[in-house]
This record gives structure tokens, C-alpha cells and sequence, in this order.
């Protein structure tokens, strides 16, 4: 029984941090949607205009994000009726953070914070200074840990239109194309 549980909670502890870990899925921004939503929205310039947005989490790829907006684009082709669409205005940002968390570089066994130091006392009673037995000096020392953050963002103008492309626009795509070609690989949240 004793194995059972642990083992059961070994499982949801590596489920718990796969799920940390995991690139942002094809779905839409909540409703009170903040900076710090990822999914994809759209918003209707004209009858034949969106705006079309997707945002990753820092653990999605530039192309992906790329990907999951053109394949949007095409969704949102068809559900209005539409043969194809043309981007006319695109555009891709990338935001950097960095995390930087200090711990402490010393400790006992389970008890990391935990740390025995030794006092000296002077002449008259007053504190004369510390001694750490793990450092073997006055201050405890500490790790950093030094985290890089990439998150992309990509947005565009798109213009629908039916039947054949206009003509002279260079970044027309057929929505049935996009759908097939990127299908495979959209990650449909579970």
C-alpha cells in the first residue's frame, strides 16, 4: 500500500510539472483576457477585415505561434463565408524577462534553510562575529539563478475575399490550404 502511494503521487507530481512545461495550445484568449493570456483572438475591422492575434507562453516557438496564427486566420476565413484571405499587415514581437532568484547555499539534508552558526562573544558580552561551519565564513553565501524568459506574439491585418486571390497581392492563401497543411500539427487544448 505504502509503494502504491508513492508511486501514485510520484505520477502526479511529474504530470504537475509536464503541465508546467507545456507550449501554449491552439485555444481562444479567456474573456477577461489580460497581457498575460495566451491563446489566439480576432477582432472585426470591416466586413472583410479582422485583426488576428496569438500569443505563447514562453514555452512556445516562434514558428508556432507563427503557425497558430495563419491557421486562426484561415479558421476564422471559413466560418465567415470566405475563400481565402491576404495578409495585409503582419507583424511578430518578442518580449525577454529575466528571473533572477537567490537561494541560500547552505543547509542540512531536508532542511535547506537550516543552518548552524557558531557566535563569538568579546570582551564585555557584546557579539565579536559568526561563524558558519558549511561556508567557514562570517556571511552565508548564496546561489543565483539566472533565468531567461523569450515570449512571442503575433499579430496581422488579414483581408478576406472570395474565389480567386485579387490580383498583385503577394501574401494571398487559400484557407482550405492552410487548414490541411498546418492541421497536423495544431496541439488542441485536452
Amino acid at each position: 500500500m505504502k509503494n502504491l502511494l508513492i508511486a501514485a503521487t510520484f505520477s502526479a507530481s511529474i504530470f504537475a510539472v509536464g503541465a508546467c512545461t507545456q507550449s501554449t495550445p491552439y485555444a481562444p484568449q479567456s474573456a477577461n483576457s489580460t497581457a498575460r493570456d495566451f491563446g489566439y483572438s480576432s477582432e472585426r475591422l470591416a466586413a472583410d477585415r479582422y485583426r488576428v492575434m496569438f500569443a505563447g507562453n514562453r514555452f512556445t516557438s516562434r514558428e508556432t505561434v507563427e503557425d497558430y496564427l495563419l491557421y486562426r486566420a484561415a479558421e476564422l476565413t471559413r466560418q465567415q463565408g470566405y475563400t481565402g484571405f491576404v495578409l495585409m499587415r503582419e507583424n511578430t514581437d518578442r518580449t525577454t524577462t529575466t528571473d533572477v532568484d537567490t537561494y541560500p547555499a547552505t543547509g542540512v539534508g531536508a532542511y535547506s534553510t537550516f543552518t548552524p552558526t557558531y557566535g563569538f562573544y568579546g570582551v564585555g558580552g557584546g557579539l565579536y562575529g559568526t561563524y558558519d561551519p558549511f561556508i567557514g565564513g562570517a556571511f552565508p553565501g548564496s546561489r543565483v539563478n539566472i533565468d531567461r524568459i523569450e515570449r512571442y506574439e503575433a499579430s496581422a491585418t488579414i483581408m478576406m475575399y472570395r474565389g480567386t486571390a485579387p490580383q498583385n497581392m503577394g501574401n494571398a492563401f487559400t484557407a482550405a490550404e492552410v487548414l490541411q497543411r498546418l492541421g497536423n500539427d495544431i496541439e488542441m487544448p485536452d
